[in-house]
């Protein structure tokens, strides 16, 4: 991970994240979070209180993600609701 990353980021700060780093055409801070709730992604989407994901760290009445598990999610993985970019073949 880059040094210039956060250490964590919000459903905020994560959808612009991935913009600027191109790891998605676009997503909004509702379209994440629909990805983060829809049951369907629960395979995939490593934050929650299951006993296999991450969770998410409150500060304050927000949640946050650690940043390098949330990249991780879209770096690797299928295309998520036809905004997601597929990893480049090496």
């Amino acid at each position: 991970m880059k040094d210039d990353l956060p250490p964590f980021v919000t459903f905020a700060t994560g959808a612009k994240l991935l913009k600027d780093l191109d790891l998605v055409d676009s997503i909004t801070v509702d379209g994440l979070r629909e990805m983060a709730r829809n049951p369907k992604n629960q395979g995939w989407w490593k934050f929650g209180d299951g006993p296999t994901q991450t969770p998410y760290i409150p500060v304050g009445k927000t949640r946050t993600m650690e940043t390098g598990i949330f990249l991780s999610m879209f770096r690797t993985g299928p295309r998520r609701g036809g905004r997601g970019r597929k990893p480049e073949a090496s």
